[in-house]
């Protein structure tokens, strides 16, 4: 017995978009894969359903639009099953125009303001110093032998 089917084959049909961008340039491509194109282009697509085009551009944000698909009303158009150059459905929004927007740039990273560093002091650049600071131990006195019967030092009379 013959089956008849009407409607949907429920296999993926062609469909065709057109995609302009501003700037133009931008590499547009659809969700369900394939090849890509540089704004304006038409964008082929075999789709069975909902479906989303990207678009970029080097320096802008990605853009992405969702796109439907939608089967003709009117018979005059074409049907679901001999559309117009074998493309099965009519997609909406058809064309697409994204204007991209530049990218943020990057804030600058902040660095704490370090001081001058100074260079490590040599024999020559160095200071001599004769008062001790505050905070200076007195220096210790040198041991003295022990079989000594002199004073260490000359007694003051």
């Amino acid at each position: 017995m013959p089956s008849w089917s009407f409607g949907s084959s429920g296999g993926a049909g062609p469909v065709s978009v057109a995609v302009e961008s501003d700037p133009p340039g931008a590499e547009a491509r659809a969700s369900t894969g394939g090849a890509a194109c540089r704004t304006p282009c038409r964008l082929n697509v075999a789709a069975d359903g909902p479906f989303t085009v990207t678009v970029a551009l080097n320096g802008y944000v990605p853009q992405s639009v969702p796109v439907r698909l939608m089967q003709p009303q009117d018979p005059r158009l074409g049907s679901e099953e001999t559309g117009e150059a074998g493309i099965t459905s009519r997609v909406d929004p058809n064309p697409i125009y994204v204007e991209l927007e530049r990218a943020p740039t990057p804030a600058p990273t902040m660095k704490k303001k370090q001081p001058p560093r100074r260079p490590a002091p040599t024999a020559a650049n160095r200071v001599p110093t004769t008062a001790a600071g505050p905070s200076a131990a007195p220096p210790a006195p040198a041991p003295q032998p022990a079989a000594s019967s002199s004073p260490p030092w000359p007694m003051p009379r």
